[in-house]
């Protein structure tokens, strides 16, 4: 582990544990969560909420069932999708858990080099070499640094490489700047030249 500074950037060495791993599977699914459309995430269950409710009230109304049993079918409804949610989140897990062994991320010995230009991220079997510009940006939390492409897509350095929280701080800031600098750079080589 280290996050010496080099002349123009960091150069972190670690191996992935679980639990960071997850600290980025929920900051990704905050990102996610950011996209969903709130109109059907909260429209839906109250639309079949509604729907109960006029079945009930018309079936206590035709003599088809008892009031009892009318509030007993909303509220097992209600249950049950909140089951489902607490089972949802529970599968999720499993499944990054799953992803997790399946890559082996444990047992590879990452290396991510920050200089001005770019990102090179090295494991055992792979290298890749990104431009600032590839970056959209930079999240720092207590746990981790993520390093966004899009909303979805990332990496991350963990917490623990660095010295300090000072540290950790410094570095965000530091990437940040590159990426708010690459962003500024691929805009003024964009515009056109005034005459």
């Amino acid at each position: 582990m280290s996050n010496a500074t080099e002349a123009s950037g960091f150069h972190f060495e670690f191996q992935v544990t679980r639990a960071e791993d997850r600290a980025f599977a929920n900051l990704t699914g905050k990102q996610l969560g950011a996209l969903i459309d709130k109109r059907i995430s909260a429209g839906a269950p109250l639309v079949a909420i509604f729907l109960i409710i006029v079945w009930a009230c018309t079936a206590v109304d035709r003599g088809r069932t008892t009031s009892g049993a009318a509030f007993g079918s909303l509220l097992w409804f209600m249950l049950g999708y909140f089951f489902a949610f607490f089972v949802m989140g529970w599968c999720n897990r499993r499944m990054f858990d799953k992803l997790f062994e399946m890559r082996e991320a444990a047992q590879k010995t990452w290396q991510v080099i920050f200089d001005d230009v770019s990102i090179i991220v090295r494991t055992p079997v792979i290298e890749s070499r990104v431009l600032w510009n590839a970056i959209a940006a930079v999240k720092d939390t207590d746990t981790l640094v993520a390093l966004w492409y899009d909303a979805r897509i990332g990496f991350f350095i963990p917490a623990r490489v660095f010295a300090d929280s000072a540290s950790r701080i410094a570095f965000a800031e530091w990437a940040n700047e590159h990426v708010g600098g690459a962003a500024s750079s691929a805009k003024s080589s964009a515009s056109p030249a005034s005459s």
